[in-house]
Order: structure tokens, then C-alpha cells, then sequence
């Protein structure tokens, strides 16, 4: 087993087991099959039903649906950063990287935790195309889409569907308990969609659908995705704050 402490979180690693431990914010991911994504989540002792960021192979069936494809090759902590590398296979041939980041979002004090996930991939075969999505599903009573460049907000409906415009997507999650919101924020250049399903009793769903030009040989392509608990009040305020924090933070060192 290996902890590293990060500021005020620590990320714990057995085996493909790891945890994190933050002043408020406590999550578990099995490394080995990201495609269930972080769960046993809890903030400020209250138990969040759901999962966060879960990454999985795009597939032509419903959302969460596929199990992740790849063997874990090497899981580590470095920083701030919980690493996992996966080794390609005949069927999909692809060396990704996970990046889970504990490092808070910097001048935002009013935040109730934060993380970030950064997929990098790459392939040595020619003009290839590795789909990949990465998705959450909370409890929630309403998803609004926030533009920061406008200034307005949006309220997202079942079964709809985002394009990337110039500026960040940025959607906030208003949890139905307790009364918090939670925001995804990704460059408009790192995803092609954004899926929303709603499923009675279990609440929203919103995926990522990455990576809309195939791939080089060689070439590393890398999509960042930036979340955090924010209070209720003043949820859309915060999240402009957070988008624009987002924009000035340098991509994690990669291998």
C-alpha cells in the first residue's frame, strides 16, 4: 500500500484499490475497471448515490454499458495525481493514461472539494479512432448548461445532447440531497458530444463522448475534465469562477 498526501487530500493505493481522503470529499476507484468510476462517495459525512467520472469504450449500446477493454498495466501515485496506464490488445489498440487529480481549484475558497481527470491516449497504428466516453450520474433535481461567456444558463432536458461551441461546456448538477450542486467543466476542443439521459429513481446521467478526429501514429491526444461541490447558493456564480480557473491551470506533467 502507498499514501501520498496532496494539500488537504491523500490518496491511498492498494493493489487497484485506491481511495481518497479529503477534508470533506471521500471517494474509491478500482483502477482496473475505471468504466465504474469513482463511488462510496461521500461529502461532509453525507453518502452521495452514484458515480463520478466513469471511463469506458465508446460502444453503439446504451451509456455505461461496456466494460472497460484494456489490462492494467501500471497504477501509481505521483503528487497530486493518481496514474494508471493500460496496456493495448488486438481488439483496441491503445495505451491510455489516467490522470485523477486531487490538486483543488486555486482562489476558490467557497468549494467543497474538487478533482480532475486527464485522458491521454495514443496508438502505433495508422489513422485510428479511439472513441471513448467519460460519464457521471448523481441524484439530482436539475442539470443547467452555464456559459460564462454569456453569462446565462440553461436548463438541460432528458435525452438531449451538447456540441462543443468556441468556450468550455461547463454543466451544473443540482443534487436533490443534500442541497448542493456539483459542476463538469472540459474544453470545447477535447469532446465531439455531451449525452444526458435521466433514469427514474437513480436521476441524471451526463456523458462525455471524447476525441471527434481519428489518431496518428505516435500522436498523443488528451482530454481534461475539471468537477467540484459547490454550495447552493451561488452554485451558477461559482461556476464561472471555477471555468475560469480551469482555463488558467497548466496540464499535469504526462509520460
Amino acid at each position: 500500500m502507498s499514501a501520498i498526501i496532496a494539500g488537504n487530500h491523500t490518496w491511498k493505493l492498494d493493489g487497484a484499490f485506491a481511495e481518497l481522503h479529503g477534508s470533506l470529499l471521500t471517494a474509491r476507484v478500482d483502477v482496473s475497471r475505471p468504466d465504474l468510476g469513482l463511488r462510496h462517495l461521500q461529502l461532509n459525512g453525507h453518502d452521495l448515490p452514484g458515480h463520478l467520472l466513469a471511463v469506458r469504450r465508446h460502444a453503439e449500446t446504451p451509456i455505461f454499458n461496456s466494460n472497460w477493454p484494456l489490462p492494467l498495466a501500471d497504477a501509481y501515485i505521483r503528487g497530486d495525481d493518481l496514474v494508471a496506464t493500460y496496456q493495448p490488445t488486438d481488439d483496441w489498440p491503445y495505451s491510455p493514461q489516467l490522470y485523477w487529480s486531487a490538486r483543488p481549484l486555486e482562489a476558490i475558497d467557497a468549494l467543497l472539494g474538487s478533482l480532475s481527470l486527464l485522458i491521454s491516449v495514443q496508438t502505433h497504428l495508422l489513422d485510428t479512432w479511439p472513441r471513448m466516453n467519460v460519464g457521471s450520474q448523481l441524484a439530482c433535481q436539475e442539470l443547467l448548461q452555464v456559459d460564462p461567456s454569456a453569462d446565462t444558463t440553461l436548463r438541460l432536458q432528458p435525452n438531449g445532447t451538447i456540441r462543443p461551441s468556441t468556450g468550455a461546456c461547463c454543466v451544473l448538477h443540482r443534487l436533490a440531497e443534500p442541497a448542493i450542486s456539483y459542476v463538469e467543466i472540459m474544453p470545447a476542443s477535447d469532446f465531439r458530444e455531451l449525452s444526458v439521459r435521466h433514469d427514474a429513481g437513480r436521476g441524471y446521467r451526463a456523458e462525455w463522448h471524447l476525441f471527434a478526429d481519428f489518431l496518428e501514429k505516435g500522436v498523443i491526444r488528451r482530454a481534461r475534465l475539471q468537477c467540484a461541490f459547490l454550495p447552493r447558493k451561488n452554485d451558477v456564480q461559482l461556476s464561472f469562477a471555477c471555468c475560469a480557473a480551469m482555463n488558467q491551470r497548466p496540464l499535469p506533467l504526462t509520460t
